[in-house]
């Protein structure tokens, strides 16, 4: 005589997929609005003179988990504003002026409410 046991976890393995499909949307969003949040307080915090470096701020998104801020330019060439990491973290004859960093605490304060 034979006994046989068949278990089926296809409810489950829905379940567990419709959880996940989920989770990731959830986080996606929050990263756009993170993103968003860090950008629109990098544009208005950064000090202006000319214009050209807040001009230079924009957002990248690289995958529904990979977004990011970013300013000024590795080059240095006309309308180039090579010296963004200057006025973020200062030289040894210019105080820094934080406008990168304050948008990065807003999107981890997004991220803390939304997860």
């Amino acid at each position: 005589m034979k006994i046989e046991v068949v278990a089926d976890f296809s409810q489950l393995d829905k379940a567990i997929n419709d959880a996940l499909a989920k989770m990731r949307a959830k986080i996606s969003k929050a990263l756009t609005e993170a993103t968003i949040e860090a950008y629109v307080t990098a544009k208005s915090v950064v000090p202006v003179r000319t214009g050209l470096l807040r001009s230079s701020i924009h957002m990248e998104r690289i995958s529904p988990f990979e977004h990011k801020v970013v300013a000024g330019s590795e080059v240095k060439g006309k309308g180039k504003p090579y010296y963004a990491p200057f006025v973020e973290y200062g030289t040894r004859k210019m105080r820094p002026k934080p406008y990168m960093k304050p948008g990065a605490e807003k999107a981890v304060e997004v991220l803390k409410r939304e997860l």
